[in-house]
């Protein structure tokens, strides 16, 4: 089984339309939809906006389904002046930015013991990375593709300052809500992960505007991603060779109920 996760709506009614379902629970106030997609058993969650939503909806995926991979997908604001509402960024590293530890001599995104950098599953950043390639075959046609850093912090940014130091501070291309969160508990589990994020905006003082007016489009940009993402993920796991990297999760003992 694979598990999606979006924060908002948008983020995953396409993925819920092309679903045949097989279940739907409620677990923990979050939307949780079982079924099938393109040949592949998936479970598809709507976490809610912000880290402790995505931590506790990313733990409950885990726990109920023992998902061999998780895939987050979403939109998030661009850091470059170069980049395009739509553009679609393939998370190599996230960092939470606003965990601050300074005043005890430590780096922001720093915690203590672990690297200040959650590293996404290599061998699925390629894959959602070809998965790109195939949805938009036109490089002067479609959104651009950017694979690098995002950072996560529970604020919408709109300040050029602020922007400017996220952009200098972490080398980050985007800034969001959620991604850190959740690869930091796929990280604690042992479940390979990757962040998929389109541009609704570029973070800057017309952000809100430009976020509500493109997130319904730049969301069908993720989409048309994992709907080849899924089945590639899928198929690999189907056939009996090793899931996304060698760390696995256990079978579940129980059906989810």
């Amino acid at each position: 089984m694979l598990a999606v996760i979006g924060a908002m709506k948008e983020e995953v009614d396409s993925l819920a339309a092309g679903m045949t379902v097989a279940d739907q629970q409620v677990h923990a106030g979050i939307d949780v939809i079982r079924g099938d997609f393109a040949g592949v058993e998936l479970v598809l969650a709507q976490c809610g906006i912000g880290k402790v939503n995505a931590t506790i909806c990313t733990q409950m995926l885990i726990d109920l389904y023992r998902p061999r991979a998780l895939i987050f997908s979403g939109v998030a604001g661009g850091l470059l002046p170069n980049m395009r509402i739509g553009d679609v960024v393939i998370v190599s590293h996230l960092i939470q930015y606003d965990m601050d530890l300074t005043a005890f001599g430590r780096r922001h995104g720093e915690l203590p013991g672990k690297d200040r950098m959650i590293e996404s599953d290599p061998a699925l950043v390629q894959k959602a990375a070809a998965a790109f390639d195939a949805a938009f075959p036109d490089p002067a046609a479609g959104p651009s593709l950017m694979l690098g850093t995002v950072v996560s912090g529970d604020r919408f940014v709109q300040d050029p300052d602020k922007l400017r130091w996220l952009q200098r501070e972490f080398a980050a291309l985007a800034t969001e809500m959620e991604g850190a969160a959740v690869g930091y508990t796929c990280e604690l589990n042992g479940v390979p992960f990757v962040v998929i994020r389109a541009l609704s905006d570029t973070a800057s003082e017309t952000a809100s505007s430009d976020f509500a007016a493109n997130l319904h489009t730049v969301c069908e940009n993720s989409f048309r991603v994992l709907e080849r993402l899924i089945p590639d993920v899928g198929a690999r796991a189907a056939d009996g060779r090793p899931a996304p990297t060698s760390r696995a999760c256990p079978a579940p003992s129980a059906a989810p109920r």
